[in-house]
């Protein structure tokens, strides 16, 4: 376990690395082994509104456009993107819909599941902090 206030890399890589893995093994368990945790982060933003450019869609995920260009060429290739000037949800991506909802709420829960909440927004103030610290 971490003990120190130097481990948190360490530790924030970790929970990534397990987090990543909890939505790896989920998609799999769904049938679904085209597709990374990274991409997770455009399909919601897309099923929040789609179209959208992709530089608007890069600024609402707080990705470099490269990244995200990336990130929908990959989705576009699989069949989950439309047009990748005004990216959209495919019919095949819009199916994901309730898959990624299921799968976050499941990961969300199962992360926080024995803290309170007031300790819950204590550690996200924190790490909110941390990032701007390290954004500047």
């Amino acid at each position: 376990p971490a003990t120190s206030p130097d481990d948190i890399i360490d530790l924030l890589s970790r929970i990534r690395e397990q987090a990543n893995q909890y939505i790896c093994d989920e998609l799999a368990r769904r049938g679904i082994t085209d597709l990374l945790p990274a991409h997770g982060a455009v399909l919601h933003a897309l099923f929040e509104e789609s179209p959208q450019p992709m530089s608007t869609l890069a600024r609402r995920i707080g990705r470099k456009k490269n990244t995200v260009t990336g990130l929908v060429d990959t989705l576009q290739e699989r069949g989950y993107a439309g047009d990748v000037q005004l990216v959209s949800l495919s019919d095949r991506g819009e199916a994901l819909r309730h898959v990624q909802t299921d799968i976050s709420t499941a990961l969300h829960h199962r992360l926080w599941q024995d803290i309170p909440p007031a300790d819950q927004a204590a550690c996200m103030a924190v790490l909110d902090s941390l990032l701007r610290n390290l954004a500047r």
